[in-house]
């Protein structure tokens, strides 16, 4: 079972963990997408993005 991070007195979910850490994956993902111009074969780039973040996020949850 999850248990909450305490800092500080302070609860915090795991969950706002794994959003932290798939950020830090995001960010250097989304620089390779611009370095290769991912962008001409995507339809709509900010749900593109969102969807590759939910992917990152769904994997960083299966992990842990």
């Amino acid at each position: 079972m999850l248990k909450e991070i305490d800092i500080f007195g302070v609860f915090i979910a795991p969950f706002a963990g794994y959003l932290f850490i798939a950020l830090l994956i995001f960010i250097p993902v989304r620089m390779l997408f611009d370095r290769y111009a991912i962008q001409r074969w995507v339809w709509h780039r900010p749900l593109f993005d969102i969807s590759v973040f939910i992917i990152i996020l769904s994997l960083i949850g299966l992990m842990f």
